[in-house]
């Protein structure tokens, strides 16, 4: 069932409800504003009546009750009489209209004879000097009749006033939802190879402007993202294809003539070599497809300090070596919910990067502390720093700058930054006043699950 006709029917209903809840009030409220002009009119001309008893005697009562039964003027069916506590006097008029019994408190009240309905106004008097009540009815007929007339309209237009509203509003319906099908009818035409297109925005910023901006965000986003894959499998292809070719011609080399064993030796290191390189590209290749889902499945409450100790720890000697300094500032344990292996990688290849880019003599300076909900771990080195323009391009794929020595795939700290990220955090680089660079890390702290055991701490 299409939106179109799900909203015609909705409002078919919803209108229907309305029209007949509205019919009904009006209905009652005319047939209350009839009877009420009604008991007026009765009540007037049965006090008028009564008055006027009281001053002729009751010797003219008779006269001026039968007088009061022929006037028609409110109605047909008249019937009047005199009610004392004892007696009845003067019972006149239409002998179908049977006076019902009355409560002297209530000045008109109705009355039913087989299925005409009557009113009847009741009037305190004096007869014969004793108290009497002058009761004067009239066959409600015109009143009904009038209710009825209406009544009989409203079943007549109500149908009528619905359709035309349905069909209005189904009318209404496909004009409003005719951007959505120009929204259809553009998206259709977007396909894979055509990501950069855009939806039309319409001039009127409504929900379907809104909508559509949304909408061509998210089309931006998926052309960035598949410039990004399709960059980054080209990247990888031409990153594989220089080892690759390398060993080829290594291996072509070596199988062209005869050699001695020292020749093949150094022919198979070669090729090792090249290898390695290629298994390490496509570790860190694969690392970075899985990164995600293995952070997500594989995390634990983890002592950042402890695993930054035991890094450093076997870091420390490598450095010593090369005549640096490494310091490390952990001054408090720091939990986040990570996983071990991987933000061992990052700390690793921070490090890694440091003691690839400063020269002897010069300190590797880690810091690790933590605020409200961040743990913040910072690696700065007394290197040369990085060239301002190669600074925002450092976390990239496959880049590695004009100063970077031949070794590294280039994907190093584009690994540090996805594991950044699954852990809920950041990393950012910036040179330093005094020379070199500093890398920081953030990232999210532990907090206790309720609804989970606790995992051991690292």
């Amino acid at each position: 069932m299409t939106i179109r006709l799900r909203l015609t029917i909705y409002w078919a209903t919803v209108l229907a409800a309305i029209l007949l809840v509205a019919a009904v009030a009006a209905i009652q409220l005319f047939e209350r504003q009839q009877f009420s002009a009604l008991d007026a009119a009765l009540l007037e001309e049965a006090e008028n009546t009564a008055d006027q008893i009281q001053r002729g005697g009751t010797a003219s009562a008779a006269g001026i009750l039968k007088r009061l039964t022929l006037e028609t003027d409110i109605g047909p069916g008249r019937r009047a009489r005199i009610v004392t506590a004892h007696s009845e006097y003067g019972n006149f008029g239409d002998v179908h209209t049977i006076p019902p019994s009355f409560d002297p408190a209530l000045p008109t009240h109705p009355g039913i004879v087989g299925n005409r309905a009557f009113r009847f106004a009741v009037v305190p008097m004096l007869y014969n000097g004793e108290i009497a009540y002058l009761q004067s009815g009239v066959q409600a007929g015109l009143v009904e009749e009038s209710v009825s007339g209406l009544r009989n309209l409203l079943l007549l237009m109500l149908p009528i006033v619905l359709m035309l509203c349905v069909g209005g509003g189904y009318l209404l319906a496909g004009r409003a939802l005719r951007p959505i099908e120009s929204l259809h009818a553009e998206l259709e035409a977007i396909g894979p190879t055509n990501l950069s297109s855009r939806l039309t925005v319409p001039p009127v910023a409504d929900e379907v402007g809104r909508l559509t901006a949304e909408i061509n965000s998210l089309l931006e986003r998926l052309e960035r993202a598949s410039a990004t894959e399709r960059r980054f499998a080209s990247d990888a292809a031409h990153e594989l294809r220089t080892p690759l070719s390398v060993l080829r011609t290594g291996l072509e080399v070596a199988l062209a003539r005869d050699r001695t064993p020292d020749e093949n030796r150094a022919a198979l290191g070669a090729a090792h070599r090249e290898a390695l390189s290629l298994c390490r590209i496509a570790d860190e290749l694969l690392m970075l497809s899985r990164l995600n889902g293995e952070v997500m499945v594989d995390r634990q409450r983890l002592n950042l300090r402890a695993l930054l100790s035991e890094i450093a720890a076997t870091v420390g000697p490598l450095a010593q070596s090369r005549e640096i300094k490494l310091t490390v500032d952990a001054p408090e344990d720091v939990f986040v919910n990570g996983n071990t292996g991987h933000l061992r990688r990052l700390i690793i290849n921070l490090l890694d990067n440091a003691l690839k880019f400063t020269p002897a003599g010069g300190s590797i300076d880690v810091g690790l502390k933590s605020d409200t909900n961040r743990a913040i771990l910072r690696v700065a080195d007394t290197g040369e720093g990085i060239h301002p323009a190669e600074l925002p391009h450092i976390f990239d794929r496959f880049f590695r700058g004009a100063g970077s020595p031949g070794e590294g795939s280039g994907l190093g700290l584009s690994l540090c930054r996805e594991i950044a990220r699954a852990h809920g955090g950041e990393i950012a680089a910036s040179n330093l006043p005094s020379g070199g660079t500093a890398f920081v890390v953030t990232l999210a702290l532990y907090h206790e699950d309720p609804n989970r055991a606790t995992a051991p701490l690292r």
